[in-house]
């Protein structure tokens, strides 16, 4: 029997996933605490901790006032949505102060909104609202450009902050695009030009063209020695596309990047060791992983953590208090939840009949899966820190509020799934 929208309630909503959610949210508190509390003033208010704890606490006025918007509101008014968060971002730009040198927050009172952590719900509407148009169909290229300039419009803005971290996850929209049928060819270019952009900063502009130069004659005079035919166009676009992928890799890194952005790149691809400067933070993450060992050392107990050697370990870091503390157990306790979590939102995401509520899944999925794996490869060391939160576990009002919007927002619509909407 179907619902009537307002007939549907919150029993309706997946439980599984919520329950998750919250542990996933306790445990991050917990660590927050864990790495925070020797030096924190007496009024609970101004902890760090007892911030967070707030934040989580008053995001039950935000899942209050969306359970009585009606969906086909937030639906109808995805479009608007998307260019309130573009406006956002701008207004940002213009009217913030900078913060760490950067220009990514409104200030109100002894808190600050970062637009770009809420601007990810409001793109993934967007998105939503234009995959589902009468007509769409991302593999003709003035749709696929229309879809890529609506991702790509926050990632500019972003970078102007300038907040890296934040613009790249951005990418992950292109799963969305994936799962709605885009070719696969794009994902296979957008793999070779990442091994292309790591070769071209170990071995260096000259080798690299080089390398690929006398590649292309060789495969090619193979093909040609054993079909007689080679695809010239083809082969014409790959050269190319090589090519500019290599001189365009030489000159982000020698001229967009910050030379601590260039540091930690070269230490990641061991090129280049810095155990006191920009590896400082991957040296003693590796220790608090390594002394946590198998079970911990306990809450409270350990000594990195405690010893506040890793700065900004309630932020980016945040996985280093529990591998520290708790071990490899707890590390694996979380890699299961999270792994079971995406895996949970996947299966409402497909169960859904309409593909307007399914791209929200999926949008969901695609920023947690980016944050969660970046962050994880940033903790031992895979990956370069770029500064970007793990979801509900580290510190940020505004990170902890966007992901908890767009998950409720994903599940309202899974609540009314079965309803013509």
């Amino acid at each position: 029997m179907i619902q009537s929208s307002r007939k549907v309630r919150f029993l309706n909503y997946d439980w599984v996933s919520i329950l998750i959610l919250h542990l996933l949210i306790f445990i991050g508190i917990i660590s927050i605490y864990s790495t925070t509390h020797l030096n924190e003033p007496f009024s609970f208010t101004k902890t760090v901790y007892g911030k967070q704890l707030l934040w989580f606490i008053f995001s039950y006025f935000l899942i209050l006032l969306l359970s009585i918007i009606p969906i086909k509101t937030i639906k109808e008014n995805a479009s608007l949505i998307y260019l309130l968060g573009i406006f956002l971002l701008i207004f940002v730009l213009l009217f913030s102060s900078k913060i760490n040198g950067n220009k990514s927050w409104f200030r109100i009172g002894p808190f600050s909104l970062q637009p770009a952590e809420f601007v990810k719900v409001s793109t993934v509407l967007g998105l939503a609202k234009l995959l589902t148009e009468s007509g769409f169909n991302i593999n003709k290229f003035k749709n696929l450009l229309q879809a890529s300039i609506l991702i790509a419009a926050p990632i500019l803005l972003i970078l102007l902050q300038p907040d890296l971290g934040t613009a790249i996850v951005f990418l992950s929209l292109f799963i969305v695009l994936y799962r709605e049928g885009l070719s696969g060819t794009y994902y296979i270019l957008s793999f070779l030009l990442i091994i292309l952009f790591i070769l071209t900063i170990y071995f260096g502009q000259k080798p690299m063209i080089v390398s690929v130069i006398s590649v292309f004659i060789i495969i090619n005079a193979l093909i040609y020695l054993m079909k007689k035919k080679i695809n010239i166009i083809t082969n014409i676009f790959l050269f190319l596309f090589s090519i500019l992928t290599i001189i365009g890799t030489t000159f982000l890194f020698k001229k967009i990047l910050k030379p601590h952005q260039r540091d930690r790149i070269e230490i990641i691809l061991q090129k280049k060791k810095d155990d006191k400067g920009s590896g400082y933070n991957l040296k003693q993450a590796l220790l608090a992983f390594s002394s946590g060992g198998m079970q911990g050392k306990g809450f409270l107990k350990g000594t990195q953590t405690q010893g506040d050697y890793i700065p900004e370990q309630h932020t980016d870091w945040i996985l280093t208090v529990i591998g520290e503390e708790w071990g490899f157990i707890g590390t694996f306790t979380i890699i299961l939840l999270y792994t079971f979590l995406l895996l949970r939102l996947i299966f409402l995401a497909e169960r859904q009949k309409q593909r307007f509520s399914r791209i929200l899944g999926y949008g969901l999925v695609s920023f947690l899966f980016f944050h969660y794996a970046l962050n994880f490869l940033m903790a031992i060391g895979m990956f370069p820190t770029i500064g970007i939160p793990f979801p509900f576990l580290s510190y940020g009002g505004s990170s902890l509020w966007a992901f908890i919007l767009m998950f409720y927002v994903f599940l309202k619509f899974d609540a009314h799934r079965v309803e013509d909407w």
